[in-house]
């Protein structure tokens, strides 16, 4: 006898196309923000290491502050109009667009640098990529409620970040043939840093072709109960941040995502410059690190999903902050590459299942009918100060510049970071969070 199935259940090919929609955008962030992309524009085009590294650490700033205002926006116009799809393409699409652009932002065949206009207009591109790619979270993350029951959450948000990292492996390990390691010619032309160029277009196609079972197969449902549609405003965001006493242990996962999250990404989009300015890394050995990154990443996410399910989410999350405070100070004080691998490989480690279980937390948090609204928050809480890692690196590195250890005094804000984060995660009560989501749901039956 075939299993009945709700019209409302989700397909094991809609979980499928969601994980692997994982796979198809962690390109752009493993080769343009965090290790292919970033040498190029601070080695080639503004051929300065101090220079930019600030042009790129205000990027991820400015980038950030527009995040942070848009996306609970954007999340109260797509769950009152049930139109996640719809954003989620849109701003796919516009990643994909911006970081091809990329490709043809190249140096001066004389100076070998690039001119002001290079400069600035590869910034533009990356940040409106940055921006695009970001907002794009905020719808794909609110799918993940209607996916899975509670008690599946953390394996099936697990699953997606370990196929990421997947993602990541694979398609940096294809950036690192055709730019060439060891005694391997690259695949592509090294003339007018075409083949390091090129690793824009990889990016921008592997996100393209793998997105595609997300945008076919994967439904837009519309919960009973949800807000009537409309155009969604400021006004609805304040009443939405006004609510938040209401929700005590969203409230205080959110603040503490602030800082453990913005350490996090503060972290990993400026590694590839300490790599490079501090332990004198080339291209091959930091694309190698990015590799082995993932690969511990991927394992982490994997393995921490199923202790999610069956510890929780307040479990994973303080033992991935644990390894990430750890390997950070490890990383900053390293004394050789070999130490810095071991420290690579506790952030990786912890990485994997730190993001995994925030949204796997938040999710049983907040009530289906408000899922995009409440994932706009969440990346409000992951971009508000967003600019504060990337702005004290800043403050620190100007202030140091002269100093031999420039750069690993800047990155200890960003350890502290972390710890604040920890300190306020550990009020998180999660059975309390999800009675909380469960009884402030509305009645399907009743009026939105």
């Amino acid at each position: 006898m075939t299993e009945s199935r709700s019209p409302q259940e989700a397909t094991r090919g809609e979980r499928f196309s969601w994980c692997l929609f994982d796979f198809a955008n962690s390109a752009f962030n493993t080769i343009v923000v965090t290790f292919v992309f970033v040498n190029f524009f601070t080695g080639v085009l503004v051929g300065d290491q101090v220079r930019g590294d600030l042009y790129w650490s205000r990027s991820l700033t400015v980038a950030g502050l527009v995040i942070a205002f848009v996306s609970p926006i954007l999340g109260s116009v797509a769950d009152r109009g049930a139109h996640k799809k719809l954003f989620l393409v849109a701003f796919s699409l516009l990643t994909v667009v911006f970081t091809a652009g990329l490709f043809f932002v190249t140096a001066e065949p004389g100076s070998g640098r690039g001119t002001e206009v290079a400069v600035w207009t590869a910034l533009v591109l990356f940040t409106a990529a940055n921006v695009c790619f970001e907002l794009m979270f905020v719808f794909y993350n609110a799918f993940l409620p209607g996916l899975a029951p509670a008690d599946r959450l953390g394996r099936l948000s697990g699953y997606g970040w370990a196929l990421g990292y997947v993602g990541g492996l694979l398609s940096i390990a294809l950036c690192l043939m055709c730019i060439g390691v060891g005694d391997m010619a690259p695949w592509l032309p090294e003339e007018g840093h075409f083949n390091l160029r090129a690793t824009n277009l990889i990016a921008a196609a592997w996100f393209l072709l793998f997105a595609l079972p997300m945008f076919l197969l994967v439904r837009d449902r519309r919960v009973p109960g949800a807000a009537p549609s409309g155009p969604g405003s400021v006004a609805q965001v304040i009443r939405t941040l006004r609510s938040l006493p209401d929700y005590p242990d969203l409230f205080r996962l959110l603040i503490a995502r602030m800082f453990y999250n913005d350490a996090t990404i503060a972290l990993i989009g400026l590694s590839a410059l300490y790599m490079k300015g501090t332990l004198l890394m080339d291209q091959q050995s930091i694309l190698l690190v990015a590799i082995w990154l993932n690969v511990a990443a991927g394992v982490g996410a994997a393995i921490f999903g199923f202790i999610d399910d069956w510890l929780g989410a307040k479990t994973v999350l303080m033992g991935s902050i644990a390894l990430l405070l750890v390997g950070s100070v490890v990383a900053v004080l390293a004394p050789s590459m070999e130490v810095f691998v071991a420290a690579a490989t506790l952030v990786g480690v912890g990485m994997g299942p730190n993001q995994a279980s925030s949204r796997t937390m938040l999710a049983r948090f907040v009530p289906a009918t408000r899922s995009a609204e409440f994932y706009g928050l969440y990346a409000l809480s992951g971009k508000a100060t967003v600019w504060l890692g990337p702005l004290l690196f800043d403050i620190v590195r100007s202030a140091t510049v002269d100093h031999e250890h420039s750069q690993r005094l800047a990155f200890l804000p960003i350890v502290g970071m972390f710890v604040i984060g920890g300190v306020l995660l550990w009020g998180v009560d999660e059975r309390r969070g999800a009675a909380r989501a469960q009884a402030m749901a509305p009645d399907p039956g009743g009026a939105a």
